[in-house]
């Protein structure tokens, strides 16, 4: 039986080491991004472009999505909950379940658990200021790690697409 030579072989360590590359650049721009705009939690913009960064850009698409939907509703949620929860954990309950039916209802349906961290994280992180600017504060620093993320993977997949372009033998006839 005769090997195709012309066949592409796929080598799992490089993808992953491709995918570690394309995330930790990723992590490390929304982590400066977020320091260089002054936002007080420029680790949420890391820690985001983290969690969307998949070894696909379909993938990432979607995951972004998901992410920037749960994390504006989490914020508007968190944030009226916590003008009212004064320390209430049926409150709390309440709100993260809230967040999560009503993604499921406009059919963000993987979106509600991203929204349920939200509602966590604005309701129950220490904060010192006004709530509403808390919550907005962890929308723009999550939403720039989205962004982020979702430029490294465009980007990095145009050049990696040419590098393949350029590693085709011609076609000669």
């Amino acid at each position: 039986m005769a090997q195709d030579t012309n066949a592409t072989v796929v080598d799992p360590d490089r993808l992953s080491l491709h995918q570690g590359l394309r995330t930790a650049i990723a992590a490390g721009l929304a982590y400066w991004f977020a320091s260089l705009f002054h936002l007080p939690g420029a680790y949420w913009a890391a820690i985001s472009s983290i969690i969307v960064m998949q070894s696909e850009v379909g993938a990432t698409v979607i995951a972004s999505h998901d992410r920037f939907i749960g994390t504006a509703l989490g914020a508007v949620v968190g944030w009226l909950t916590a003008t009212i929860w004064h320390g209430n954990i049926v409150v709390f309950a309440l709100a993260v379940l809230l967040v999560m039916v009503l993604c499921t209802m406009l059919r963000y349906k993987n979106s509600g658990r991203l929204g349920g961290v939200t509602v966590a994280i604005v309701v129950l992180a220490p904060n010192h200021g006004a709530i509403w600017h808390f919550a907005l504060q962890r929308f723009l620093e999550v939403s720039l790690g989205i962004a982020v993320s979702l430029a490294v993977a465009l980007v990095s997949t145009k050049v990696n697409r040419r590098m393949q372009r350029k590693k085709l033998p011609a076609n000669r006839s």
